[in-house]
């Protein structure tokens, strides 16, 4: 645990020492089990006393007393819940952070655009009439021009996003981290620019610096104003006024239009309106209402994340597999102890609630130890890995039910584990077991 911490705060960007830290931590969660087992079930066993009687204090104990078999499988099933809790936690932060930036960002009621070879990203350029007929459709209120395109730097290609703002309701769509929102905007009007946070954490900006383009006249010298949130782009984007970039680069091209509707016009009906208006145009558009344009987004990002369901169930089929041969094992272990247990009085029932009363509590065991490593590998995985890896900075949202839903499958899971010894234990003839010995 003290290597992991070493690795994870180490300052640096690479993956390696990130995922070498993750690894550390929960080798030692693992090796930390055999004595959060033995301090749980030292707790526990009163309270199963009071619930299920001696079975119970017999359950509780049985657990702590064969370490050898019951900690391996308690420490796979832990880590297998608290990857499915910190993935679980990483995906509902990204997917929040998302959301909220989205309703952030996308102000417009309508977006215009040509279609593009990625489902997330417009390309080409709009036929000019495009954006004159758009402008004059009937509750149009305004209208903001946007411009994409990939300009040579000396550090290789970076991707421009040309801004010409129809109204400055626009400019409350962009969440700063770095740079004085009451002086951003007049400098991004005089020639600034304004990058995203991974593009600032990639090349090692910030605002106030500085970024060199290559123009058509030549390199020029561009002031950063701020730095905002932004995640569209893992490789980030510089945004400027469509005004410098035209400046520099002789480009009038426009690459999609975001609509604003006039007072009382529905946004609905505005994007019905255009698509009627540009129907007869010779060039195929893609008409989408801001609503549609974010349930398209998220869409994707569903799609992206499906495959860790899949991952998550794996992991815990392994934690069961684990669970089921460490009781098949006891079994073995503990013929003859059962077969003097029968044989003093104790009845199948009783023996199959002594083994059921075991699981249970290998399984309480395992998912209470979870909750904390996966709370931790989450944290990891959101303000280490993932800004590594994109650069961009997520909210972590901590849902409660996936820490309650944890402790129930843990549990579950190893009552299913423990069906089959639990009937194979309670079969088992005393005679038969003493016999054995």
């Amino acid at each position: 645990l003290a290597g992991a911490a070493a690795l994870l705060l180490a300052p640096g960007r690479g993956l390696l020492p990130a995922f070498a830290g993750l690894f550390a931590l929960i080798l030692g969660a693992a090796l930390l089990v055999p004595m959060a087992t033995t301090l749980l079930m030292h707790g526990l066993r009163p309270l199963a006393g009071r619930a299920f009687g001696l079975p119970g204090r017999m359950a509780a104990g049985g657990v702590a007393a064969t370490l050898s078999r019951t900690a391996p499988a308690i420490a796979a099933l832990s880590i297998a819940i608290s990857v499915g809790i910190a993935v679980g936690v990483m995906i509902s932060s990204f997917r929040q952070t998302v959301v909220e930036w989205l309703a952030n960002t996308l102000r417009a009621d309508a977006y215009v655009s040509v279609p593009g070879l990625a489902s997330s990203r417009s390309e080409g350029a709009l036929d000019p009439a495009v954006a004159a007929l758009v402008r004059a459709v009937r509750g149009v209120g305004a209208v903001t021009t946007y411009r994409t395109a990939d300009v040579a730097s000396p550090g290789g290609p970076v991707r421009i996003v040309a801004l010409d703002f129809g109204t400055s309701r626009h400019h409350s769509s962009f969440r700063f981290r770095e740079g004085d929102s009451a002086r951003i905007w007049p400098a991004f009007d005089s020639g600034a620019v304004l990058v995203t946070e991974p593009f600032a954490y990639r090349h090692d900006l910030h605002a106030g610096g500085s970024i060199t383009l290559l123009t058509d006249a030549g390199p020029r010298v561009f002031r950063i104003a701020g730095v905002f949130y932004d995640y569209s782009s893992e490789q980030g984007v510089v945004f400027m006024s469509g005004r410098s970039y035209r400046a520099a680069w002789h480009d009038p091209s426009v690459t999609s239009l975001g609509v604003f509707a006039a007072a009382g016009v529905d946004a609905d009906t505005l994007v019905a309106r255009i698509r009627r208006a540009t129907a007869g145009m010779g060039q195929q558009l893609v008409v989408r209402s801001n609503r549609g344009l974010r349930d398209a987004t998220l869409v994707v990002f569903d799609r992206t994340f499906a495959i860790t369901a899949v991952l998550r169930v794996l992991a815990l089929a392994v934690a069961f597999v684990g669970v089921l041969a460490a009781l098949m094992a006891l079994q073995l272990e503990r013929s003859r102890e059962l077969g003097v247990l029968r044989a003093t009085g104790l009845t199948r029932g009783q023996l199959w609630g002594l083994v059921s009363a075991q699981t249970g509590l290998m399984g309480l065991a395992a998912g209470l130890l979870a909750l904390p490593l996966g709370w931790v590998m989450a944290a990891v995985m959101i303000h280490v890995v993932n800004k590594r890896s994109f650069g961009w900075t997520l909210q972590m949202r901590l849902p409660p039910a996936t820490f309650g839903q944890a402790i129930a499958i843990a549990v579950v899971a190893a009552l299913l584990a423990g069906l089959y010894p639990a009937w194979r234990m309670a079969r088992t003839e005393p005679a038969v077991a003493l016999r054995e010995e």
